[in-house]
């Protein structure tokens, strides 16, 4: 879907957005870590067309409505208004690539260890190093890790490359520190006459014991959410409602009221916390296989 946009925003002002490539040079790195299919004129022609559209589109809707309602001064608004929300679109496409590319890093940091300790298994048995990513692109438990290794199998297999150059090629676009560590590892050893099968069970057994260094660490704070919630949420609650009866005696407000106000928060406000918990604690918990 991204993709048809781009190409249809390339199609209708990409002609005169090529003199202002060379000032986006740098999201071209991050597309291809994100694993955006997308060519970084096609990006850039993407943020200025929806930028134009939405200022276009924000000073006829704005425009009209304030223009009708508070006059002169209501439009000029409205136009302020649109300059900021193209702005902001615009800096959300720019920041796009790199959201993306730091979420891929993060999953590929949590399924990483069991790769490589089912790469490590592999090499055991004699499996080549082609052979080897071969397999783990077919294996989906792995994710983004499964992904690079199509790429890195796509290389070989389909491009022709030798090993070492995909290996490479590989190392250079991931977002992963850690990947790009272990492709370096395995390149190294591979040209040195190294044991594949000792150094990937080595740094499997290192990436595994950061791996439960993390699980140890999140349920230390786990417990605390936890501590938090029952304090904010359910303690909370119970006084929030006490104390709406008793303020209610005070401020003369009718019955009715304080029990419209007393479900609107049991019934809104009690549900919108619980999901901010649960964003939270799903964005800090470690991944791994599913």
């Amino acid at each position: 879907m991204l993709e048809e946009y781009a190409d249809f925003c390339y199609t209708q002002i990409g002609g005169h957005t090529l003199d202002y490539i060379e000032y986006f040079e740098g999201l071209r790195p991050q597309l291809s870590k994100a694993d955006i299919e997308i060519s970084l004129p096609e990006y850039v022609s993407m943020i200025a067309f929806t930028a134009i559209t939405v200022f276009v589109f924000g000073v006829f809707l704005l425009g009209t409505f304030m223009g009708i309602t508070a006059g002169i001064s209501g439009f000029i608004f409205a136009i302020v208004l649109s300059i900021i929300f193209s702005v902001g679109s615009s800096f959300l496409f720019y920041l796009y690539p790199s959201i993306v590319m730091k979420d891929r890093a993060t999953k590929m940091r949590d399924t990483l260890p069991f790769a490589t300790m089912y790469m490590a298994t592999l090499a055991g048995t004699g499996t080549s190093i082609s052979e080897l990513f071969s397999n783990l692109s077919k294996t989906e438990e792995y994710g983004e890790i499964s992904k690079e290794a199509q790429k890195i199998n796509r290389d070989i297999e389909t491009f022709g490359m030798d090993v070492t150059e995909a290996l490479q090629r590989a190392a250079e676009r991931t977002p992963s520190k850690d990947f790009k560590d272990l492709l370096w590892g395995i390149n190294h050893t591979m040209t040195s006459g190294g044991s594949l099968r000792t150094f990937l069970h080595e740094r499997s057994d290192t990436l595994m014991k950061d791996y439960q260094r993390r699980v140890k660490a999140f349920s230390e704070q786990l417990s605390l959410f936890v501590e938090l919630y029952i304090t904010l949420v359910i303690v909370g609650s119970i006084v929030f409602t006490s104390m709406s009866v008793v303020m209610s005696s005070f401020t003369g407000y009718s019955p009715n009221f304080i029990v419209i106000i007393q479900m609107g928060a049991i019934f809104l406000g009690l549900p919108v916390i619980s999901g901010i918990f649960i964003f939270i604690v799903d964005s800090i918990a470690p991944g791994g296989i599913r």
